[in-house]
């Protein structure tokens, strides 16, 4: 088999990656291999689901920009693709006075990340949650929410089926026979143009394929602009 995408993992991820490559080259051939029966089956279908806000963060990092970008975005999707989203914010609550440096910390890093929070005494938490008691003050997330993980994955796979990305699952990567061909563990062998490494905490696993081409460069480096 031969394909000009080659992407090692079925997480949300690898299935992202796919969904915007398929929408900037729509000519290109793309694969995606899963050593699962099932795409999604390990952190990505597993996780909380919650969207944090981006306020744990030091400022300006890389994290704190995914994480920000990333529960705009994803809200963005549950909306157009009806997908159950629950906008049901967060309260970080303390429980003595020993705990206050740290929430005001908290707010700093969420101010310096331009992310909206607030603190709020005890008369305005009870207000936002009744249940919810603190010492002296809270900080206040409007913008946390829930989603269901799988939800998103299997809509995900169904964006994708049907186009010229195939998923095949039960099969990972086993070894490389060349700069350019992997064997998977089904026996498949699979030539590529460029490889994308997206097998989550087995990525490690994977770095000796580095010798070959890597989607990191040359004319393919805008894929990972802000408009993938």
């Amino acid at each position: 088999m031969k394909t000009d995408f080659l992407i090692i993992g079925g997480g949300i991820i690898g299935l992202t990656i796919a969904k915007g490559l398929r929408k900037k080259y729509p000519e290109k051939s793309i694969v995606i291999i899963e050593k699962e029966t099932s795409t999604g089956f390990h952190a990505s279908g597993r996780n909380s689901g919650v969207l944090h806000a981006g306020f744990y963060y030091s400022r300006d990092s890389l994290k704190a920009k995914f994480t920000k970008n990333g529960n705009q975005r994803i809200k963005l999707y549950c909306k157009e693709n009806k997908l159950r989203l629950n906008e049901n914010k967060k309260v970080v609550v303390t429980q003595n006075e020993s705990e206050l440096e740290g929430l005001f910390e908290l707010e700093k890093r969420g101010r310096d990340n331009r992310v909206e929070v607030s603190i709020v005494n005890e008369k305005e938490l009870a207000d936002i949650e009744p249940n919810a008691k603190t010492f002296q003050y809270a900080l206040y997330s409007p913008s946390t929410a829930t989603i269901d993980p799988k939800e998103i994955i299997n809509c995900l796979v169904s964006e994708l089926t049907g186009t010229a990305v195939k998923i095949i699952t039960g099969s990972g990567y086993r070894k490389k026979i060349s700069d350019n061909a992997i064997r998977t563990t089904s026996g498949l062998i699979i030539e590529f143009g460029f490889l994308i490494n997206a097998a989550a905490l087995y990525a490690d696993k994977i770095v000796e394929l580095k010798e070959g081409k890597i989607l990191r460069t040359g004319k393919y480096n805008e894929l990972f602009s802000e408009n993938v």
